[in-house]
């Protein structure tokens, strides 16, 4: 990786001061000229920021506080622009006029000279540009906050794209972070809210990010792993990079000639199938993210080109990429299709399992919530819900329960929510939840038919084969025992030794209920017998009340006793 992000890792030590100074300058400077001032103090300590944020709203016809905030990131910048866009998803932070509004993100600035260009290219590429290249065209046609592009031809012939990184970018962004960093800290130090949402990890997820897109390197290796990928899909195609003449600070690839997906007359006007294209690039970016785990994470207009024949489309600038794991990308699959079919249980469990915390949830709890959230949409056609607010009320609702869902979640979301406002652009009457249903099923049925089901029989086959290689010598060994008379079975029932007490207590019960009985039984078989001759003899008379009343008495004691060995025995039951 290119040594400018070597002093990533301590930014108080290693960032200037005068240089940190005169970037907090620039920075207030771009606040008070767009009228924000102290409004993020006033909105931090405020107990009701959504409160003072429309006080701060001017009358109609001015800029709202959301547009300012847009604009003023994009005017501070390429650091500030990505932190823009990763805070969009969050919110559970931020009001969601704001973070609707900082997803229209876009870093176009004005163009640096070719003077400046030709310099960065020729000390990368160690040559001069007229050496190097068969013709250059010293006009660029792109230009964003951290690059912009070139058309030229390879001395093959080759029609090349020659994307240039911005001079001293890289001080830029390392000033940039440090003061962000800084500012988290104390955030986190010194308010309810720093503790509630960690907002230097935040900063620590906006240096990763910012760290892919300035290696050019590294987006030339996404490239090549994007076409691997989407060889088995029709129609959509990334470009060819030309590592001869790519760096940390140069990247050439073949020349794109399209249009972007949204430019809805271009499309028109060169035939093109809207509703397919959009369904085309629906498709990919879910199996990108539900097959593959490693997915296009800006896939704004300006980054999906359709091609001249007008049903293909070529996804460029991949130096954002998302990654997700197999398991994640399965409870993304849950989600979804929980969303899709209002299934709540289906939804709630994926939630659990997404959360990094292990949190002890009240599923009936959760499932009741997801239930008063989703009657939201209850009455919505499917094809007008917005997927992504869906996902940030989802994960606004896990973080009530406590939960803390992975923060590639929230890549997911914006990559999402991005394309499905495309997909309205193209038609419409698109339904990115039908379209999600029918790529998982297909997934399922591939996934079943061709991976899943080869790795099944390969377990399978080798656990057949570790039976057939031990099954000789186990039934040798069970012949020699039984040959030896040494054969013996031994089973080890739970509770067995209780059940034995058990049956004996029944047992002696049931002796003292027939004891009972039977001495019942005798006296009263003798009492009617002495009954009879009583009427002959006063002292038979006599007798039988002496034999009745003994027989009460035995009775009585048989009973004492069966009783006594009912209560001992409850006391003395482990």
């Amino acid at each position: 990786m290119n040594s400018g992000f070597a002093c990533f890792g301590d930014m108080d030590q290693n960032i200037k001061k005068s240089g940190n100074l005169k970037r907090y300058k620039e920075i207030m400077s771009v606040l008070h000229r767009n009228g924000l001032g102290f409004l993020f103090v006033k909105t931090a300590i405020s107990m009701n920021p959504q409160k003072t944020l429309n006080k701060r709203n001017n009358a109609p016809g001015q800029p709202t506080i959301a547009e300012r905030v847009r604009r003023a990131c994009e005017q501070l910048g390429p650091t500030f622009v990505k932190l823009g866009q990763i805070m969009s998803t969050r919110t559970d932070i931020i009001p969601p006029e704001i973070s609707e509004e900082l997803r229209k993100l876009q870093d176009n600035v004005p163009a640096f000279s070719f003077v400046q260009a030709r310099q960065v290219i020729e000390s990368e590429l160690g040559g001069a540009i007229e050496t190097v290249f068969a013709d250059f065209d010293p006009k660029p046609v792109a230009a964003a906050s951290m690059s912009q592009v070139y058309v030229a031809h390879l001395v093959s012939g080759a029609k090349v794209a020659v994307k240039v990184q911005r001079p001293d970018i890289l001080d830029v962004i390392e000033t940039d972070l440090g003061i962000l960093q800084k500012l988290a800290r104390f955030v986190d130090k010194h308010t309810k809210y720093g503790k509630l949402y960690d907002f230097e990890s935040m900063v620590l997820q906006l240096r990763a990010v910012m760290e892919q897109e300035i290696d050019f390197m590294h987006e030339g290796g996404n490239i090549d792993r994007f076409r691997k990928n989407l060889a088995d899909q029709p129609h959509v195609t990334v470009p060819k990079v030309k590592w001869i003449y790519t760096t940390g600070k140069v990247l050439t690839m073949d020349y794109v000639d399209g249009i972007k997906i949204n430019d809805v007359e271009g499309l028109d006007a060169m035939g093109a199938d809207r509703r397919f294209v959009g369904k085309i690039f629906m498709g990919s970016l879910l199996k990108q993210i539900l097959v593959h785990g490693f997915f296009h994470a800006d896939p704004h207009p300006a980054n999906v080109l359709v091609l001249p024949d007008g049903k293909s489309i070529e996804f460029i600038d991949l130096g954002m990429a998302g990654e997700l794991s197999e398991s994640f990308r399965k409870q993304m699959s849950d989600l979804m299709l929980g969303v899709a079919t209002r299934n709540v249980r289906k939804i709630g469990r994926a939630i659990m399992d997404m959360d990094e915390n292990g949190t002890d949830v009240n599923v009936h709890q959760l499932n009741k919530a997801l239930t008063m959230m989703l009657d939201e949409y209850l009455y919505v056609p499917v094809y007008k819900i917005q997927i992504a607010k869906v996902f940030y009320s989802v994960f606004k609702l896990a973080a009530d329960f406590n939960m803390k869902i992975a923060k590639e979640f929230a890549l997911v979301t914006k990559c999402l929510g991005t394309a499905q406002g495309i997909m309205e652009e193209l038609d419409t009457g698109a339904n990115i939840l039908e379209i999600a249903e029918e790529t998982i099923g297909d997934i399922m049925r591939e996934s079943f038919n061709k991976r899943d089901l080869k790795r099944y029989i390969a377990s399978a086959a080798t656990d057949t084969a570790d039976i057939v290689k031990k099954l000789p010598s186990f039934v040798l060994g069970m012949m020699e025992r039984v040959e030896e008379n040494n054969f013996q079975i031994e089973m080890n029932i739970k509770g067995l030794d209780k059940l034995d007490k058990d049956i004996e207590r029944v047992a002696n019960r049931l002796s003292f209920t027939v004891v009972l009985l039977a001495v019942c039984i005798l006296v009263a078989g003798v009492t009617i017998a002495i009954g009879f001759q009583a009427r002959y003899s006063d002292t038979m008379i006599q007798f039988s009340v002496f034999a009745l009343g003994a027989g009460l008495v035995i009775a009585a004691i048989i009973v004492v006793g069966l009783l006594f060995n009912i209560i001992y025995t409850h006391i003395k039951k482990p």
